[in-house]
């Protein structure tokens, strides 16, 4: 049988597995991508106005039909949600082409998504399974029955059935390699950054975050499970002779977390590989011994979620327990191991967030001296603990809640969300938090920070972050930008 994926804005390994998993099976997979370059998913410029103007939804229609498909498949993230649904129900307008929703809103919210009556089905967590037995259910010849297929979410008789989860794919290695083609085909630039992972799942369950949604659905399972280090080399040497990529990224949500497992991949690697990498990590996971070990192989830039300095917003809020003490030691193990550029995360606009948290973030940020900092406007989704805190503290009201979980994301940025003068003092904020970055002298940043400031936008703030990323020949944002003019065969 044969699936058309649909989606929006980004390479997306979910749906590589996906396609691998079901072409190892006997189906056939083809993409219809929209490159998304000024949507709300976009690196560098989100812009409304640019957006429709490069609008090719009835396009992604018309191809869609005409390839006539045996199943249309639609990844989706909360920020995905509503163009997906957009689509989902032009295509039912004109043909009764089953469709199936999957991806992390769906998992968070299936109600929600299957109030649409233009959905047939819905898969929850992860999708080879539940896919691969899905399309043998449409498949005249097979006797699998809708209601044995663990995962799937499906409507008959006029009403939603919602079947139980299956237990997490335990051995990643018995997976085959992701299907980069589907995507590289449309967009060869992504070839120059293969994006990787060796584990799925992470240990922590921070408010705000997907791994949230996870820890709540799977309480008693392990929530990290890793790939062999030769089943990663592996995969790492056939990208190299198919794609010649410049740069390594991994993607795990904690990247290095076992030290045994670093200690036996990184002699392979060196040797196998000898790429440059980059990854990201946890504040209280880096150690020194595994810092030396990630420099040794070849990372140039390491990324720590920070998220905020104050450790009471930290601890409360975001369920973060390190302290600002550990971050720092972090930072220096980084440093100390000779790793080109330290990259942090940054959330601003947490509910209850006070003058004094902000101070205490610029000034732990001031102090571990990062090359990079990637600034984030919290933006709530559905289902996670951070909804309830919001709703508490009367950020949120169950209206706007309702919102969130149809797709209309949530964040402090966005027009009404907060007051006019709160926004402009976050925007003053991430201003010196990019300016931080751009320079270490004083006097210089205060004054740079006083001109910007009468002027505050994000727009201003990713062009310091722009120039940043030159200044560090920070080749990951480089590439970001390289995109906007890449050549592209969409959709």
């Amino acid at each position: 049988m044969n699936v058309l994926f649909i989606y929006s804005g980004a390479e997306n390994l979910g749906i590589q597995y996906l396609s691998s998993f079901l072409k190892d099976h006997g189906h056939t997979t083809s993409l219809l991508l929209d490159p998304g370059l000024f949507s709300a998913g976009a690196i560098i410029i989100n812009n409304s106005l640019l957006a429709r103007f490069l609008d090719i939804d009835d396009k992604i229609v018309e191809k869609a039909i005409a390839a006539k498909p045996d199943l249309i498949a639609f990844s989706c993230v909360t920020g995905t949600y509503r163009w997906s649904l957009n689509l989902a129900k032009k295509i039912r307008q004109r043909s009764n082409i089953p469709i199936v929703f999957g991806g992390i809103h769906v998992t968070s919210i299936p109600e929600e998504v299957m109030q649409h009556d233009f959905i047939d089905f819905a898969v929850r967590g992860e999708g080879e399974h539940a896919m691969l037995e899905l399309l043998e259910s449409l498949n005249h010849n097979s006797n699998v029955s809708l209601g044995n297929i663990k995962n799937l979410v499906y409507r008959k008789d006029g009403k939603v059935h919602y079947n139980p989860l299956r237990d997490y794919i335990k051995n990643l290695d018995n997976l085959p390699f992701p299907d980069k083609s589907l995507f590289y085909d449309k967009i060869k630039i992504w070839s120059e950054n293969y994006v990787i992972l060796t584990s799925r799942g992470c240990p922590f369950a921070c408010t705000y975050c997907c791994n949230n949604i996870y820890h709540t659905l799977y309480q008693n399972q392990n929530h990290v499970r890793r790939r062999s280090p030769e089943n990663v080399i592996a995969e790492l040497k056939l990208a190299k002779e198919k794609w010649n990529p410049r740069l390594i990224t991994f993607t795990d949500d904690v990247f290095a977390n076992s030290l045994p497992w670093l200690e036996k991949f990184i002699p392979l690697y060196k040797k196998e590989i000898g790429l440059p990498f980059n990854c990201l990590t946890h504040p209280a996971i880096l150690t020194r011994r595994t810092a030396e070990l990630l420099k040794s192989g070849g990372c140039w830039m390491i990324t720590i979620g920070i998220q905020s300095g104050s450790e009471r917003v930290r601890r409360d809020i975001y369920n973060r327990l390190e302290t600002n003490a550990r971050i720092e030691k972090t930072i220096q193990y980084a440093r100390d191991a000779g790793i080109k550029l330290i990259s942090v995360d940054a959330i601003l606009g947490c509910p209850t967030e006070t003058k004094d948290d902000l101070e205490k973030s610029f000034d732990l940020y001031k102090q571990i001296q990062p090359d990079r900092i990637i600034t984030f406007w919290l933006t709530y989704y559905p289902n996670t603990t951070i909804l309830k805190f919001a709703e508490d503290a009367g950020v949120l009201t169950g209206t706007e809640i309702a919102r969130i979980n149809e797709g209309y994301t949530r964040s402090p940025h966005m027009e009404g969300s907060i007051t006019k003068d709160k926004r402009k003092i976050y925007l003053k904020h991430e201003t010196q938090l990019q300016l931080l970055c751009l320079s270490r002298n004083d006097k210089l940043r205060k004054f740079l920070g006083t001109i910007l400031g009468y002027l505050p936008s994000r727009t201003v703030n990713h062009g310091i972050m722009v120039v940043n990323a030159i200044r560090n020949r920070d080749f990951h944002t480089i590439n970001h930008i390289k995109y906007l003019w890449s050549k592209k065969r969409v959709p």
